[in-house]
C-alpha cells in the first residue's frame, strides 16, 4: 500500500467514525427526551411503520450503490442508470404503500396507521435523491464532508422532533423528524455535491452493476425483512407496545454495533476493493483487523448486557424497563451477528455475493422455525432466544463459506471468537457476583465498570489472546507507514 492510500485509510476511518458518532449521538439524545414524553404504544406504531420503510429503503437502492463503489471506472452513464432505477423504484413502492395503509391499519387494529403510513411514505422518495451522491462521496472515501452534511440534517430534524413532542404532538413528532432529516439531508447533498450530470438509462451499465447488486439486494432485503419482522409480530401477536420495548431496545443495541459496522465496514470495504489483486495483502490487512474487530465489540456488549436495566432506567425511566430484556438479547446476538457481517466483506471484494444471497436463505429458513416457535408457544422469550440462536450458528456457516472463497480455511478465528465470548460470559458472571455482594443500588453498579474492564482484558493475557495486542499495534504501524 502507498502512503497515499494508508493516509487515505486512516482519514477514512476517524471522519467516518467522527461522523457515525455525531449522528448517532444526535439521534439517541433525541430518542431519549423523546422515549420521555411519548408512550411505548406510539414508539410501537412508529416501529410497525418502519418496517415497511426499511424494506422500502433496501428495494429502493437495490445493492448498485456498492457496485459503483466497487467499480474502479464507474462513468457517470453509470451513475445516471443507477438514478434512474432508484427513482423509478422509490416511486413504484411509495405509490403501493399508500395504498395498502389501510390494509395494514385494518391488521392491527389501528387506524391511526393509515395516515402514518401515507405520511412516512414520502421518505422513501426523497432518500432516491441522494442514494448517488452518497455512494461518490464513498468511494473517493470523502468521509469527512459525508460527516458534516449528516450531522447538519439529523440536529435540525432532530431539534424539530423534540420541539413537536414538547407541543403534544405525539407519535407525528417522530414521523416529521424522520421526513425532515431525509429531506435536509438529501437537499444539502444536492447543494454541495451537485446532481446527476446525465439523465441516461444504459441497459448495458444496468446489467453490469446488477450483477453485483442482485445478490447483495436479495440477501439485504430477506435480512432487513426478518430482522425487523419481530416488530410486526409482537404488534400483532403480543401488544403494538411491546413493538415499542422492541423498538426502544434495538436503539439502544445500534447506537454502539451502527458506529461500528459503518466505519468499519465501509471503510475496510472500500480499502480492500483495491487490495483484490494482491491476496498476500489483502489477508494481512484483514486478518489483523478481524483480531482487533472481535475484542473490540465483544468489551461493547460485555457492557451493554451487564449495564442494559442501568442504562434503561437512566435514560428513558421506569416506564420503559420492559426493554431490558430485548436490550440483552439483541447485544448479545449483535456479537455474533458483526462477526458475519465482517466475514460478508470477502465476498462482496471478491465479487462471490451469490454466495450472500445463499447463506441469507439457509440464516432465514432457520430463523423462520424459531419465529414460528415463539409465536406458537405465545412466549416473547422463546421468540428472542431463537434469534439468537440463530445468530450463533450463522456466524459459523458464514465463515465457512467465506474461507471456502479464498481457499484460506483456519480454526484460529473460530478459536479467537469463542474465547472473546467466554471470556465475555465469565466476565459478567463475575460482575453479577459482586454486584450482589456488595448490594449496589440502581447506578452504584457502574463503580464495577473498572472492575470488569480489568477482568476482560486481564482474561485475554491469561487465556493466550495476548498475541491479539501485538496484532493491533501491527494495524496501526501498517497504516502509517
Amino acid at each position: 500500500m502507498t502512503k497515499a492510500f494508508k493516509r487515505d485509510i486512516v482519514n477514512g476511518f476517524f471522519w467516518s467514525f467522527f461522523g457515525q458518532f455525531g449522528y448517532m449521538f444526535i439521534g439517541l439524545v433525541a430518542n431519549i427526551i423523546l422515549a420521555r414524553l411519548l408512550s411505548p404504544y406510539e414508539f410501537g406504531q412508529v416501529g410497525i411503520i418502519m418496517f415497511f420503510i426499511v424494506t422500502a429503503k433496501v428495494l429502493t437502492e437495490s445493492g448498485l450503490s456498492g457496485a459503483l463503489i466497487r467499480k474502479n471506472d464507474a462513468t457517470e452513464r453509470d451513475y445516471s442508470t443507477v438514478f434512474i432505477f432508484n427513482l423509478g423504484v422509490s416511486i413504484a413502492l411509495m405509490m403501493l404503500l399508500i395504498g395498502f395503509s389501510g390494509v395494514i391499519a385494518d391488521f392491527y387494529d389501528d387506524q391511526e396507521l393509515k395516515n402514518i403510513l401515507i405520511v412516512t411514505s414520502s421518505v422513501i422518495l426523497i432518500n432516491a435523491f441522494q442514494i448517488i451522491q452518497n455512494a461518490k462521496l464513498v468511494k473517493h472515501l470523502k468521509f469527512k464532508k459525508k460527516a458534516s452534511y449528516e450531522f447538519v440534517a439529523i440536529f435540525t430534524a432532530s431539534t424539530i422532533g423534540v420541539v413537536l413532542a414538547f407541543y403534544n404532538w405525539g407519535v407525528w413528532a417522530i414521523v416529521i423528524m424522520h421526513i425532515v432529516t431525509a429531506f435536509l439531508l438529501t437537499v444539502l447533498l444536492w447543494v454541495f455535491e451537485g446532481p446527476v450530470s446525465k439523465i441516461i438509462f444504459s441497459k448495458t451499465s444496468f446489467l453490469n452493476l446488477y450483477k453485483f447488486g442482485v445478490n447483495t439486494t436479495l440477501a439485504s432485503l430477506i435480512n432487513s425483512v426478518f430482522d425487523n419482522i419481530y416488530q410486526l409480530i409482537l404488534g400483532k401477536y403480543f401488544a403494538i407496545s411491546q413493538t415499542g420495548f422492541y423498538y426502544q431496545g434495538k436503539k439502544i443495541q445500534e447506537v454502539p454495533i451502527k458506529i461500528i459496522k459503518s466505519t468499519t465496514l465501509g471503510v475496510v470495504f472500500s480499502s480492500l476493493s483495491k487490495l483484490q489483486d494482491d491476496s498476500k495483502q489483502f489477508n494481512k490487512y484483514y486478518l489483523r483487523i478481524v483480531k482487533l474487530f472481535t475484542i473490540t465489540v465483544g468489551l461493547i456488549c460485555l457492557l451493554i448486557y451487564f449495564y442494559a436495566q442501568n442504562i434503561t432506567l437512566l435514560l428513558y425511566g421506569e416506564k420503559w424497563l420492559g426493554a431490558v430484556f430485548y436490550i440483552q438479547i439483541l447485544i448479545v446476538s449483535s456479537f455474533f451477528y458483526m462477526q458475519e457481517m465482517f466475514n460478508r466483506v470477502i465476498f462482496k471484494v471478491f465479487d462471490r455475493t451469490e454466495k450472500i444471497l445463499y447463506l441469507e436463505i439457509i440464516k432465514k429458513s432457520i430463523q423462520s422455525v424459531s419465529i414460528f416457535v415463539g409465536v406458537f408457544s405465545k412466549s416473547i422469550e422463546i421468540l428472542l432466544y431463537g434469534f439468537l440462536v440463530t445468530s450463533i450458528i450463522s456466524f459459523f456457516i458464514n465463515y465457512y463459506e467465506s474461507r471456502k472463497v479464498q481457499n484460506n480455511f483456519s480454526w484460529h478465528e473460530i478459536i479467537l471468537v469463542v474465547k472473546v465470548a467466554l471470556i465475555g460470559i465469565g466476565t459478567a458472571l463475575i460482575g453479577s457476583f459482586l454486584n450482589r455482594s456488595f448490594e449496589f443500588e440502581n447506578h452504584e453498579s457502574f463503580y464495577l465498570i473498572p472492575v470488569l474492564l480489568f477482568i476482560f482484558i486481564f482474561s485475554i493475557r491469561i487465556f493466550q489472546v495476548s498475541k491479539l495486542e501485538k496484532d493491533v499495534i501491527a494495524v496501526f504501524k501498517t497504516i502509517k507507514k
